[in-house]
């Protein structure tokens, strides 16, 4: 333990107290640290498949150790209880992960739509901004028949228009929305 000095006296003060950790630990862990780091970080990966949760695991572990440094019976076997400490890790990981696959989701997973491809290509406000320049009557017929998955024959009864219509604004609305998009389908 080290106290801090009074800087007006220059005697130490009892009361203010730096570090409570002996010095001799801390260096001890940072050259354990710096010496073999990488070399669990690649031994966690080959165990829990990862390298970002391997690198999780590596540094709970060496902060394990950290904590442990006064009750190592053998100081010189801390690189032993960092590996076994790292298999321990990895092993509540995979337990962990494989208690939340077999938990149900809170809901149901939904199953991508057309739409969802479509966004994967194109951005979001590019097909909005194309979809609002369509005319009126294309939008509404693209919109329907192709977000809401309505049927020409629901559309047409919507809109009070005959189905050959609905077929003629929605064939010219994909259509200028594949000159604007690209070619996206």
């Amino acid at each position: 333990m080290r106290a801090l000095g009074d800087p007006l006296s220059g005697a130490a003060s009892p009361l203010r107290i730096v570090r409570a950790v002996p010095p001799d630990r801390e260096v001890a862990v940072r050259a354990l640290y710096e010496a073999r780091y990488t070399e669990l970080v690649r031994f966690a990966t080959f165990l829990v498949g990862d390298a970002h949760v391997a690198e999780d695991v590596s540094q709970e572990a060496f902060t394990r150790v950290y904590a442990a440094w006064d009750r190592l019976i053998e100081p010189d076997r801390a690189i032993a209880y960092l590996r076994a400490t790292v298999v321990n890790l990895s092993r509540g990981r995979h337990r962990r992960r494989l208690v939340a696959e077999r938990k149900p989701p809170p809901h149901p997973v939904a199953v991508p739509s057309a739409e969802d491809d479509a966004m994967g290509r194109v951005s979001r406000s590019a097909v909005l901004q194309a979809v609002a320049a369509l005319p009126s009557r294309q939008r509404a017929c693209v919109v329907m028949r192709h977000w809401l998955r309505m049927t020409e024959g629901e559309i047409a009864s919507t809109l009070d228009v005959s189905v050959g219509s609905v077929r003629t604004h929605n064939k010219r609305g994909v259509e200028a929305l594949q000159r604007t998009l690209g070619g996206l389908r």
